[in-house]
């Protein structure tokens, strides 16, 4: 058997395996994780571990407020927004100093 079941598989990764399933460097791992900006993680015996199911969290996290995955967020879709004429821009007089 060369395939493991889904059952006997670990839930969790270290930084190096961790970096590689999300397509990041493990130092980018680290920047995150200091940044807290990451996935959750935890440490145990002075080594760092991630569970699968928190890098799939953070992916889809990552996925849902990005506008190109996103339909809602797209910039495309909404309307333009109003812009004063620029000779409404000339016309609008100009802030007063106040003397102080």
């Amino acid at each position: 058997m060369s395939a493991q079941s889904p059952h006997l598989a670990s839930p969790v990764m270290n930084t190096k395996q961790a970096a590689a399933y999300v397509h990041r460097t493990p130092n980018a791992m680290k920047i995150l994780r200091h940044r807290r900006k990451g996935p959750k993680s935890f440490e145990q015996g002075g080594r760092i571990y991630y569970y699968v199911a928190e890098l799939d969290r953070w992916l889809a996290a990552g996925a849902a407020s990005d506008s190109r995955s996103n339909a809602e967020l797209d910039p495309t879709t909404q309307a333009p927004e109003a812009r004063p004429s620029r000779r409404a821009r000339k016309l609008s007089p100009a802030p007063v100093k106040s003397a102080a």
